[in-house]
């Protein structure tokens, strides 16, 4: 119900500056503290190292929240999770890949529609959320897939989004 409200409300964003590394691992350790993860190998490649975009803070929690909660589903035992972020002339680009059991093509197509799922559990609204905040941010995410071998979601996000 609460993802429901999430998506219908869909508020605009509150601009500050976010430290990319910050958040994204801040994300990964609150997870961890709620779910065994200790087969799981997770690795951050930032250039340069440190990564400031104009975010909504809590928002962009939600889309690593849902990204990496995702990944580690994915993953469901043994593999790895990698974030990759490089500044590219306006943009941030950001990778978020994992090595678990990946995507049909069907599915991809499909991904980031409301109350799509391949889950047994789940409303479906996750990554529509995710997308959703990505568009409020001026941004934009893709994902590529192949089943057996993983999945890679591309998030683009001008540096400045929308700062004043």
């Amino acid at each position: 119900m609460i993802y429901l409200l999430e998506f219908a409300r869909g508020r605009e964003p509150n601009l500050r500056p976010v430290e990319l590394r910050s958040l994204v691992n801040g994300v990964y350790k609150h997870i961890g503290g709620s779910r065994s993860i200790d087969s799981i190998r997770f690795h951050l490649e930032f250039h340069p190292e440190e990564i400031v975009i104009y975010a909504d803070q809590e928002q962009m929690e939600r889309v690593f929240i849902n990204l990496i909660s995702n990944a580690i589903d994915a993953v469901s035992g043994e593999g790895s999770i990698i974030v990759r972020a490089v500044e590219e002339d306006a943009n941030i680009r950001i990778r978020l890949s994992d090595t678990g059991r990946g995507i049909s093509q069907e599915a991809v197509e499909k991904i980031f529609e409301p109350f799509y799922t391949t889950k047994d559990k789940g409303t479906g609204l996750g990554l529509a959320i995710v997308f959703n905040i990505i568009q409020k941010h001026k941004g934009e995410i893709t994902v590529e897939s192949e089943e057996g071998s993983g999945t890679t979601f591309i998030i683009t996000l001008p540096k400045s989004a929308g700062k004043v």
